[in-house]
């Protein structure tokens, strides 16, 4: 049996901790999230729990329902319907679901998305749900994944299929993303954890303030550099006069938004680097490759 895209297990993986174990803090009711551009009509049986590991998780009080959405901007529709045509997902002892109907198409305006239904047992539990990947016509993505248990999904297979109808695709608001990572980033100094190959220098720092600008590092030698002079015509004859050097400006930094992922984005010069930014618990990424974050002196 095929296995799902890896994503998925960890979907799945959400649902064996989330079905029995998360203390609801209020109720549901419409969902709306603007950092990822959904609004949903949950069930109001449904109550919000503490999100776990990017889901905004929700789940009746007698722990028989419970629905998960995660964000994941530019995923591929396209591959995520290869993915599921393999049938399933097994992990011997926890995690063993099947494809139990039709892949089927939601009906979503400003996008697209698919559905499948699914049963299975995850841990100890029984499970019945149907899985969904949605993907907006301006970077949304997100999945929506509602389970049940098998004695209560006759309870609550039309309430899901309701809650699938209501979803619809909203704008997506970026300043609390990006205010967050301008509070975490500022005055701080981003190395890259790659070792520096024999012969090769280390890799620079990336010194960021707080007035937009990026510092340069001191060189190490503070020997003054010799002059530059050049021969000019001052219209009587040839005269060699010292070359003065028109400093560069710093570069300047910025955080935006590119296909829904936080970017690092550096101007100097004609084309601007760019950095996607992601952070796994206390490990900071930039464009896939870890890097060291430390606070940095020179823009004092």
């Amino acid at each position: 049996m095929r296995r799902f895209i890896p994503i998925l297990s960890f979907i799945v993986q959400g649902i064996v901790l989330c079905l029995g174990c998360f203390v609801g803090t209020g109720f549901a009711a419409n969902f709306t999230d603007k950092s990822i551009g959904i609004s949903i009509d949950l069930d109001d049986e449904l109550v919000k729990q503490k999100n776990w590991r990017g889901y905004r998780v929700f789940s009746s009080a007698d722990n028989a329902a419970s629905v998960f959405i995660k964000p994941v901007p530019d995923f591929s529709l396209y591959h995520l319907r290869e993915d599921l045509k393999g049938g399933g997902f097994d992990d011997v002892g926890s995690i063993d679901l099947v494809v139990t109907g039709t892949e089927q198409n939601a009906q979503v305006s400003s996008g697209s998305g698919v559905m499948v239904p699914v049963k299975g047992r995850i841990g100890e539990y029984k499970i019945r749900g149907v899985f969904s990947g949605f993907s907006g016509f301006d970077d949304q993505g997100f999945f929506v994944i509602a389970a049940a248990r098998p004695d209560y999904w006759n309870d609550w297979n039309q309430r899901i299929k309701t809650m699938f109808d209501s979803i619809q695709f909203i704008k997506i608001d970026y300043s609390e993303m990006i205010t967050n990572w301008y509070n975490r980033l500022t005055g701080k100094s981003l190395v890259p954890k790659i070792p520096a190959a024999q012969g090769q220098q280390a890799p620079q720092p990336i010194n960021l303030c707080s007035n937009g600008t990026v510092a340069d590092e001191k060189p190490a030698s503070t020997q003054p550099a010799t002059p530059q002079q050049q021969t000019v015509w001052n219209g009587l004859a040839w005269v060699t006069v010292p070359v003065v050097p028109i400093p560069r400006p710093p570069a300047r930094w910025l955080i935006e938004s590119i296909r829904g992922k936080p970017t690092l984005v550096i101007r100097q010069g004609p084309r601007p680097e760019k950095f996607s930014l992601e952070m796994e618990g206390d490990q900071l990424y930039m464009s896939g490759k870890p890097v060291s974050i430390s606070e940095n002196t020179l823009c004092q």
